[in-house]
């Protein structure tokens, strides 16, 4: 009778202590899921607006065509609006806008408030995951460092793509993980290969990540002899690729030829430069911290081997991506998302070894421990919440209806503008008939081989048939001089305001 009330007593503590577990895991989940919601309206400015503004326009084109009761002139000017250039397919601004035309109304920052619930769904991925090798309190450690680095704050609750690309990465490599337990299971087969053509279709980049993770599991699980004795890995890797191939090699094959000429081969000279390293690492300094790239390197060479497959994929994974697109390496924040998720699954091995020794010591330091994890975590959130709430865009929309609006309906316009005219279009449903460079395009296109600019011959042909020439980026104005004297001398000013003015085409100074 005593024994059985002992395993009684032993299974309420096992239950309790599974509950209290699962409790501070959805408290982490929460928290990390309520700080990307802070300051949720804020004009899409905060962090590159220019690929935020992009899906918000594309999420109003989606709206207004699913909207049967929205204005038809309003709507054939958003759809008009909208006809960018799109590279992967838009899911989640198609997802955005039919939530859009659910509420009655058109929203941007939904796709703010999807963006983060996705991020944190990937974080259960990568935790359970992690389960599946590591203790728990390591699991939560990395977790925790996920979800409150305040760059993953920033970054993984924008309007764009990357986030969700991300979080069907980590759902792949979990049921990945699952399948490799049991290579002969059909339902595990095909889920990771439906979450893997999830990722890879949301955005192509996720295939270095994959591809190499794939194969890192695929020999660790069957090995190489039972990789062609086995159909199950074949089904799945075919699932994975099938759906990317189809858009972008089919459905979308002349944009995607254009993307990879200019981006992969014309920059590939890049990576023989000494700078674009110094850059690359300058890059995660500034965004994790070089110190905790040491330590989660350190974590995949203390892993168990399964488990360090798996990472060492990852991480070549990460070097393939930067190597073959190294400009946006060290420019565009954003491509190192996925380093985050990388890092943190990377540290969670590093932390169990800090466990396994942490449980030898006195309670008091447990307890110190404790401390300094619940201070790294909650500082983390205290800049998060610092950053978006110190700079406010709510004036924005309106300054430029204002600029919308000073242009005549109806004629066509080049503008030197931030953001590739992406703020103009959203706020001030307009659109230019072409854009004048900025100076880092003017850089980029020396980069990728093409000659110095022409000032003279550019702004023939740039501006023949058009009626006016908005300026809203000052800066670069100043920065070219040439133009800023074509414009001045020539052209007089047709209409000026607060941050922009307007030079009309149609008439010539020395006429």
């Amino acid at each position: 009778m005593r024994v059985l009330r002992r395993l009684q007593f032993l299974s309420q503590l096992q239950i309790g202590g599974a509950l209290l577990r699962g409790l501070l895991l959805l408290f982490l989940l929460v928290i990390g899921l309520g700080i990307r919601l802070v300051d949720l309206k804020d004009p899409p400015l905060d962090f590159h607006a220019a690929r935020q503004l992009r899906s918000a326009i594309l999420a109003r084109s989606f709206y207004y065509q699913f909207d049967r009761q929205a204005d038809l002139v309003l709507r054939q000017e958003a759809l008009r609006l909208g006809q960018l250039e799109i590279y992967e397919p838009p899911i989640l601004e198609m997802l955005v806008g039919l939530t859009d035309v659910l509420f009655k109304q058109e929203n941007f920052w939904f796709g703010r408030v999807y963006n983060a619930f996705f991020w944190c769904l990937g974080g259960v991925a990568m935790f359970f995951s992690a389960r599946r090798f590591l203790s728990y309190p390591a699991a939560l450690t990395g977790l925790a460092f996920y979800l409150y680095l305040p760059f993953s704050v920033i970054a993984s609750r924008s309007f764009q793509p990357d986030p969700w690309m991300v979080m069907w990465i980590l759902v792949a490599v979990y049921t990945l993980l699952r399948w490799s337990e049991r290579p002969e299971d059909w339902k595990w087969t095909i889920l990771a290969g439906l979450a893997g053509a999830m990722a890879i279709l949301v955005k192509i980049f996720a295939v270095f990540f994959l591809a190499p993770i794939l194969l890192a599991v695929f020999f660790s699980a069957v090995g190489l002899r039972g990789l062609f004795r086995r159909l199950q890995p074949w089904v799945l890797s075919l699932l994975t690729v099938t759906p990317a191939l189809g858009y972008y090699l089919f459905l979308n094959p002349q944009r995607s030829s254009d993307f990879f000429s200019f981006w992969v081969v014309s920059l590939s000279k890049l990576t023989l430069q000494t700078n674009f390293y110094a850059d690359w690492l300058a890059m995660i300094k500034g965004l994790t911290g070089l110190t905790t790239v040491v330590a989660a390197l350190l974590g995949v060479m203390v892993a168990a081997s399964r488990l360090r497959a798996l990472l060492a994929a990852g991480w070549l994974g990460y070097a393939l991506y930067g190597l073959t697109f190294p400009y946006q390496y060290t420019t565009h924040e954003y491509y190192h998302l996925p380093l985050i998720a990388l890092m943190a699954f990377s540290l969670m091995p590093f932390m169990e070894a800090f466990v396994q020794q942490l449980r030898r010591q006195a309670v008091i330091w447990h307890v110190a421990a404790l401390g300094v994890l619940l201070f790294a975590s909650f500082y983390g959130i205290y800049v998060s919440r610092s950053i978006l709430i110190a700079a406010s865009y709510e004036l924005e929309p309106a300054s430029w209806r204002r600029v919308g609006e000073a242009i005549p309906a109806g004629k066509s316009f080049v503008a030197l503008t931030a953001d590739y005219g992406m703020r103009l279009n959203y706020y001030g449903w307009r659109q230019a008939s072409d854009y004048w460079p900025s100076s880092a395009d003017l850089n980029l296109f020396t980069l990728s081989g093409n000659d110095a600019i022409d000032y003279d011959r550019r702004f023939e042909e740039i501006t023949a048939g058009k009626d006016y020439f908005l300026v809203t980026a000052f800066s670069e104005f100043e920065a070219q001089p040439r133009l800023k004297e074509i414009l001045t001398t020539n052209y007089p000013v047709a209409a000026e305001g607060s941050g922009f003015i307007v030079f009309d085409l149609t008439r010539h100074v020395k006429e």
